[in-house]
């Protein structure tokens, strides 16, 4: 996993070391892994990649290193006297990068995962987990600790009232208060204080679930847990709660003894289905009502009025022109501009990927990724670069 100090770390690269950054799916259950496949495919796309020999080698190298704990995919970063490796646990698109640090890259890699809470609820437990990177990690649990000596199931029964004109049982005390038959004003007080108990521990939990949550950044719930208890745990959301639940699944066994594994299983689909949805809503957006004309969106970034930028999971395939100096900052896709505009500096031609954080540092846009047929169709229909107006 990276973590967020990793991230800060990658980020601070001087923006003048020439770097390798390759994300590598390495996962060996892939039979395009096995032998030495894996390590003929990747020499081969780091040379198409002009990688230079060394740390070409240096990655080869550690691709043949036997691991006892293996990520599905890994992340490289390796420069002159820098040499890290991160293990993820999903399988990504494979790219490599020789140059000036790509940062971008990072948020391509972390943008195919998003980070989710799930709470997992039953009649005694709530187990909250965090999904982040591929990683499901248990972080709270707490038990619904709801009966005390005077509240045992046994005293309440015994409580139960003698229901009048009942014949009794026979013997002693026949017809005495208490001997005849019982109503289930017991069974009913012990069920509706069990409700009233569940209920108050939802309700607790919903108050600490949005607290954490926003302390965490997350945005997104999945619910764990039967049909009537989830419905029960919902109820107590607020309908103005800072996230979304995006699904609702059930594991065998129930929740308080879910291995985290089988959670993980269960919640992927639902996370995946989820991202799909949301991207197929920014296309749909976008032809209501936004830019898609490569040259305007670059103007309208410029110009402060783009709050977000929907780009391929890939920013590397297209390329534009930024000016030299960037003090003075100006960026176009006319081939035919060799100097800028503002100030007279030489125009260079670089990929979209290398100027997208210009673009979210200097003019405060969100960059949006679609990945597969969605990135497909942005291209096919759009061009492959759009926006959505702030005005």
């Amino acid at each position: 996993m990276i973590s967020k100090a990793d991230i800060r770390r990658i980020q601070s690269l001087p923006e003048d070391a020439m770097v390798l950054m390759a994300v590598v799916n390495d996962n060996p259950d892939l039979p395009d892994n096995h032998g030495s496949g894996l390590q003929t495919r990747v020499k081969v796309k780091m040379q198409e990649a002009g990688v230079p020999p060394t740390p070409m080698g240096r990655v080869l190298d550690d691709l043949q290193v036997a691991r006892t704990h293996h990520g599905r995919s890994s992340l490289y970063i390796v420069g002159e006297d820098l040499f890290e490796r991160y293990e993820i646990q999903a399988d990504l698109p494979e790219r490599f990068h020789y140059g000036r640090p790509l940062k971008s890259l990072l948020d391509s890699i972390l943008a195919m995962m998003p980070t989710v809470a799930v709470m997992a609820v039953d009649n005694e437990w709530a187990r909250l987990f965090v999904l982040r990177q591929g990683e499901l990690q248990e972080v709270s649990s707490e038990e619904n600790v709801r009966l005390d000596d005077g509240d045992r199931w046994d005293t309440i029964v015994s409580g139960t009232r003698h229901v009048p004109g009942a014949p009794g049982s026979g013997g002693a005390g026949r017809g005495q208060p208490g001997s005849g038959p019982r109503s289930d004003s017991g069974t009913d007080l012990f069920e509706a204080r069990e409700d009233a108990a569940r209920q108050r521990f939802y309700n607790q939990k919903v108050q600490q679930l949005g607290q954490v949550l926003d302390v965490l950044d997350i945005k997104q719930l999945i619910l764990v847990g039967t049909v009537q208890r989830v419905a029960e745990f919902k109820a107590e959301i607020p309908d103005k709660a800072p996230y979304e639940v995006i699904g609702e699944t059930n594991v065998v066994g129930g929740t308080s003894w879910a291995n985290p594994a089988e959670i993980l299983e269960k919640i992927t689909p639902i996370v995946e289905a989820h991202r799909q949805k949301m991207e197929e809503q920014v296309l749909h957006d976008i032809q209501e009502h936004g830019v898609m004309e490569v040259e305007r969106v670059l103007e309208m970034v410029q110009e402060g009025r783009l709050y977000q930028l929907v780009i391929p999971e890939d920013g590397s395939q297209m390329h534009v022109y930024r000016s030299h100096n960037r003090e003075v900052p100006y960026f176009t896709a006319q081939k035919d501009v060799t100097e800028s505009p503002l100030d007279g500096s030489l125009m260079e031609r670089v990929t979209l990927e290398e100027v997208l954080p210009d673009f979210i540092d200097l003019y405060g846009v969100e960059v949006k990724r679609l990945h597969g047929d969605y990135a497909n169709r942005l291209v096919r229909e759009f061009g492959g670069l759009a926006g959505l107006p702030r005005y």
